[in-house]
């Protein structure tokens, strides 16, 4: 269906377009455990800004899209199946077959079986703003997250790259540029209202050090506590 993505390929300048995005299903790891991994890293030149990894444990969740696990196609079970592995090998080797294949509770639960320790991971469900695809049963709004279109696996965000986790281009050294954004985040480390998503994307996006390219609203689903039981 069709939805607003905003292109953004020089500092301050966004084009809303016209983009086709299938709200689906995304295989992310739990946040818990890759603050712990990241925190040797972030140790090594300690920064106590935004929710970077500082403390032993977060002080601030992030349950958004950039949970990526990089390398996720060395992370499969040794033991799979023959059809199992052609089945990896094809949401793997072919980004449209998974991002279809993620479209359903069910086959995306498929595809974490096959991952080792699957326990370490989870589903969330991701729709562009502006949509109107039903949302899975059982399944509650957290909070608004701003993105590159999602894959199987998650997505770069602007809100865990540089108030979390920073992998790619990070956050202002002095840590004061986003504050009043980072205290509008909420528990699961997202923006309560659209507009304040909108806000922080323009603000971050007229940075010249931060990530041009096409980025989404996105809306984040996940599964309710007593849906699990």
């Amino acid at each position: 269906m069709k939805s607003i993505c905003y292109e953004c390929n020089k500092p301050g300048i966004i084009i809303p377009n016209e983009c086709d995005f299938t709200s689906q299903f995304a295989v992310v790891k739990k946040y818990e455990l890759l603050y712990t991994e990241a925190l040797p890293r972030f140790q090594k030149l300690p920064s106590n800004i935004y929710g970077l990894p500082y403390h032993s444990k977060p002080q601030q969740i992030y349950n958004g899209t950039d949970r990526t696990e990089p390398g996720l196609a060395y992370k499969l079970r040794n033991d799979l199946t023959g059809e199992e592995r052609v089945l990896a090998d094809k949401l793997i080797d072919d980004c449209f077959f998974a991002n279809e294949w993620m479209q359903i509770e069910s086959s995306a639960l498929k595809f974490m079986s096959l991952l080792k320790e699957s326990e370490n991971y989870e589903l969330i469900w991701l729709r562009n703003s502006g949509l109107r695809d039903p949302i899975p049963n059982g399944y509650e709004f957290i909070g608004y997250d701003i993105s590159y279109p999602c894959d199987y696996d998650g997505s770069f965000s602007i809100i865990g790259d540089c108030m979390f986790i920073c992998r790619w281009h990070g956050c202002d050294k002095e840590g004061t540029l986003f504050t009043s954004d980072f205290h509008k985040l909420n528990a699961n480390g997202l923006f309560n209202t659209w507009q304040d998503a909108y806000v922080y994307m323009e603000k971050y996006l007229n940075e010249d050090w931060t990530e041009r390219g096409e980025y989404c609203i996105l809306e984040v689903y996940q599964k309710r506590a007593s849906a699990n039981t």
